[in-house]
């Protein structure tokens, strides 16, 4: 193994010197940036082609800065600023300014000083060969912490740079950058990196406070930017995206000017994007330790493109060659000086990429395939990653629902019609291209989700370029038919004709099938895991039991509700005036026996049963103590609440005690182990404002029931080919049938909430025995590894849970969930809408899914437990079950995913709630923003931009 690379000193470190052969210094010796930046230098094939030089550099390390940093900790600011949970408090805000104003007055040790008249020695040689000379060589000093440029966080732009320093100003520069440890921006985002990946506990708890900066020779750039060696706006890992503009690089990353924009394929080598950009300044150095921005006056200049052809050429091979040497996608800052020399002078991983398995992705060059991620728009209907233990249950109760109960199957081979990733699921889409076209798909996909739709509409959705070339083995004609025999399709379209020719006497005898499930379920609940049999024996008993109702509820919704509900929202969508749409739109809504709606009603019942004072004095953060406070009365340590509630609650948590974010995710928690995720939604319906969601269900029920007879009265009133005897039946079924739409997903959150908890008392055991590290880690294990595990206990867990931990930890830092994406990882886009001139400014067109006209301030959620507002406007991706709480208190929904079955509309129409889906919600919305929905026509209009 080669040597570390040799130090100056403890606390300065030469990164650029030395045989390319020696280790980079680790970054918690000198931080993310400036390891990274030892480690560019090294790249042998950068070095020996002389394809780029990167500056001189050296790193104040994190010995240097940690007297400081000791002294900072120390402090009453730093221990009331860490402990805080909350990443907008002003008061948090303060207490960060406090911390930056310290950096100014910490005093210098004699290792200090001496390190940095070391660096300002070095700074006048005539070995630094930056801009000027003696005192006033300059200098770049960049800061550098331990987590920043990693593969997980970046902190990109949120960490200070000063430019055009000299000897004299260096000690300066260095405070100032040590200041930026603590603005409020870095606090937030390290904030959010830990919640990201799931941590509870406040960034300071998890991550040691730690410092270093670097010390680079100054480049007078001629022309400066940033290169991605994948693109960062659709994953593509065959585009290298560039932004660039003259003169210094912090005039692209500022936003003071509007750079230049090249996307280069790698593979083809040519510029496939060039957007030019208008230049109207640039910053450069005036020689004297500052930086001027200069006004660019000549038009030509401002639009001229600031890389050649050659150039983008040259900076796409080093770019590919650092790719290639850090094994992962790379963001570049570059400079190109006045003699057209490149210079590279940073490296990071890029953080905001999709990320595929190794085994789904294509080289380079060859055929992509195309893979659709069904699990947002249907089934589980999330974006949330699934871990190991998830995809194996989800996959086996598939199977076994589909009538294949010794095995899964679906397996991992991506070239399938439907495969199991990591931690999603996908369909080939480039399977189904053989035999159909984007279009038809598009056409199909309406009623289930018009922003799919606009996927296979769009120019990206090329079948040309996706269409499968030839099958795998096994998949024939032959196979597919023993597939749908053995699926259960055919025994299912049976049962459907007897719910359509008797609803009542079916639903009758599926609603005893269903008591007698639930007692079961209770029983498998109360008598647990049966030691000599294991926990897998136990999930198939759970689905066995599920199996005898769910079939029944599969087969009434796939051949009866869902033609119907198709048919009728053709006719609200498309009726041919607003009389005959807003019939339609009535037929939709209001059906009495939908567990979840009686899940929300209780809800309300239960809130109200809680004094207005006592809901007051907890906020958001502080539903935990309100859990504990309720705990503690139902065990008898106080009794401060009332009786009234404490009974409410007990019969609540009996009933529904299974519900959850994730439902069908055993790793996701119930509100049986985390209780305030139930008091947040309670809470929704709490105020004036709120109407009691069971006399909103009254009313919709009552209008669809009207409806229902005007229609029926029409058609009696026609004597030749009257419609009526259809109109009766339909009328019948959506009395009887239609509100069985979430009972498949109801009953299974249930047994997979009883699969958790024995998962969880087997959890206890493995940490307690030091098998495993820490809760949650039992997840990225599958069936017979837990029972194996319980009847082995020398068998090793780490070396099969920590490997797909870690793949599912960056899933989940991921920055998107795509449903369409393909084998070199680029996520489809829909094409822009087209303009319509009529409209005001500022109105974007979605998918009209719940009508109504409703104004409020934008909240964007990625979960349902985060903090929301009565009165404010959801928006987020997707929503599933575990949303419908949030529905009662908001004033309107604006969906990026949702079709008219989809929940998000179910629910919207239920609450009566003016529902927009289609809508890219991340590109065009932000918190804080005052819209109007238009739910009748489909529109959001912004109304003020907001601060976020």
């Amino acid at each position: 193994q080669a040597q570390a690379r040799t130090v100056t000193s403890d606390m300065l470190v030469s990164l650029t010197s030395g045989s390319a052969e020696l280790l980079p210094p680790p970054p918690s010796l000198v931080g993310g940036k400036a390891s990274s930046l030892a480690r560019l230098f090294a790249i042998p094939s950068l070095a020996a082609a002389h394809v780029a030089v990167v500056p001189a550099s050296y790193a104040l390390s994190v010995d240097f800065f940690r007297p400081w940093i000791d002294a900072i900790a120390a402090s009453e600011a730093y221990a009331a600023a860490a402990g805080s949970t909350a990443s907008n408090d002003d008061n948090v805000r303060q207490l960060c300014a406090k911390l930056k104003a310290m950096c100014s007055d910490l005093p210098l040790s004699d290792d200090q000083r001496a390190a940095l008249d070391q660096l300002k020695s070095i700074m006048m040689s005539s070995s630094w060969s930056g801009i000027g000379s003696g005192n006033n060589k300059l200098a770049a000093v960049r800061s550098s912490a331990p987590e920043e440029d990693g593969a997980a966080a970046s902190f990109a732009g949120a960490f200070e740079t000063r430019l055009g320093v000299t000897a004299d100003t260096l000690e300066d520069a260095v405070r100032h950058c040590l200041a930026s440890l603590f603005d409020f921006r870095v606090f937030a985002y390290r904030q959010g990196q830990n919640q990201k990946a799931g941590d509870d506990e406040t960034v300071e708890k998890r991550q040691p406070l730690a410092f270093a900066v670097v010390i680079m020779e100054m480049i007078d750039s001629h022309v400066a930017g940033v290169a991605f060696s994948a693109n960062p706006l659709n994953s593509d890992r065959d585009e290298m995206a560039v932004d660039a503009a003259w003169g210094l690089g912090e005039s692209v990353v500022d936003g003071s000017i509007t750079a230049d924009r090249y996307v280069y394929n790698k593979v083809d080598k040519a510029v496939v994007i060039e957007t030019i950009g208008k230049k109207t300044q640039e910053k450069r150095l005036n020689g004297q330790g500052g930086v001027d921005t200069l006004v660019i006056n000549n038009e030509k200049r401002q639009m001229q493109s600031s890389l050649s052809t050659a150039q983008l050429r040259e900076l796409a091979n080093a770019v590919q060659t650092i790719e290639v040497a850090y094994g992962m996608p790379m963001d570049v800052e570059f400079a190109y000086t006045e003699s057209l020399q490149l210079k590279l002078l940073q490296a990071r991983p890029i953080t905001t990429l999709v990320y595929l398995d190794e085994v789904m992705m294509t080289e380079p060059g060859q055929r992509r395939m195309l893979y659709y991620d069904y699990n947002i728009v249907s089934e589980a209907t999330t974006t949330t990653p699934f871990t190991h233990l998830d995809n194996v249950l989800y996959n086996r109760l598939a199977s076994w629902m589909m009538g294949c109960k010794e095995r899964a199957l679906f397996g991992n081979d991506p070239r399938m019609p439907t495969f199991v990733a990591e931690t999603r699921q996908y369909a080939n889409v480039s399977f189904l291209l053989r035999y159909s076209t984007p279009k038809r798909i598009a056409k199909h996909s309406d009623f289930l989700d018009p922003y799919l739709a606009s996927l296979f509409r769009g120019s990206d959705c090329d079948k040309s370029k996706y269409k499968m070339k030839k099958l795998p083995k096994g998949v024939n004609l032959r196979n597919a038919w023993k597939l749908i025999k053995a699926g259960r399709y055919i025994e299912q379209y049976k049962i459907s004709k007897k719910f359509k020719q008797d609803p009542a006497r079916r639903v009758e005898l599926y609603k005893t099938s269903v008591q007698t499930a639930k007692v079961e379920l209770k029983r498998l609940e109360a008598r647990g895991v049966v030691p000599s049999e294991g926990l897998e024996a136990f999930c198939m008993e759970l689905f066995d039991v599920l199996d005898k109702t769910v079939q029944l509820e599969v087969a009434a919704i796939m051949f009866v509700v869902l033609p119907l509900f198709n048919e009728l929202d053709k006719k609200r969508r498309l009726g041919e005036t607003e009389e005959v749409r807003s019939e339609y739109d009535a037929l939709l809504a209001g059906y009495d026996g939908d567990e979840l709606m009686e899940m929300n009603i209780e809800m309300y019942r239960l809130a109200q049963t809680l004094g207005d004072d006592i809901w007051k004095s907890y906020g958001h953060d502080d539903l935990p103590e309100l859990a504990t406070r309720i705990q503690d009365n139902l065990n008898g340590k106080q009794d401060d609440l009332p009786r009234e509630f404490l009974d409410e609650w007990k019969i609540f948590m009996d009933r529904f005690s299974y519900d959850g974010q994730d439902q069908l995710f055993v790793s996701c928690p119930r509100y049986s182990d985390k209780p305030e995720f139930l008091l947040a939604k309670v809470r929704q319906n709490v105020g004036p404002t709120v109407i009691d969601p069971s006399v909103t269900a009254k009313d919709k029920l009552e209008k669809r029931q009207q409806v229902q007879e005007l229609q029926l009265k029409r058609a009696e009133k026609k004597l030749l080919s009257s419609p009526a005897k259809k109109i009766r039946k339909r009328n019948e079924i959506l009395d009887q049938i239609f509100w069985m739409r979430n009972a498949p997903k109801m009953h299974t959150s249930e047994a997979c909430g009883i699969i958790r908890k024995e998962i969880l008392k087997i959890e206890t055991k493995f940490v307690d025995d030091g098998r495993i590290d820490e809760a949650g880690d039992i997840f990225h294990l599958d069936l017979a590894e837990i029972d194996k595990a319980l009847t082995d206990e020398s068998l090793e867990l780490r070396p099969k849970l920590l490997p797909r931990k870690a793949i599912h930890r960056r899933a989940t830092l991921a920055p998107e969930c795509p449903l369409l994406i393909d084998s070199r990882c680029r996520i489809l886009r829909p094409d822009p809408p087209a303009i319509d001139a009529n409209l005001p400014e500022g109105t974007l067109v979605g998918a009209a899914i719940s009508s109504g006209v409703a104004r409020g301030k934008v909240r964007i959620l990625q979960h349902p437990n985060e903090q929301f507002e009565q009165g404010e406007v959801l928006a987020t991706r997707v929503t599933g079950p575990a949303w419908t709480p949030l529905f009662v208190g908001c004033s309107a929904v604006i969906l990026q995913i949702g079709g008219a079955l989809q929940h998000g509309a179910l629910c919207a129409r239920e609450f009566h709630k003016p529902a927009v889906s289609n809508i890219d919600i991340h590109a065009v919305l932000k918190t804080g923003m005052l819209v109007e929905v238009d739910g009748s026509a489909g529109l959001v209009r912004i109304l003020e931009e907001g601060v976020e």
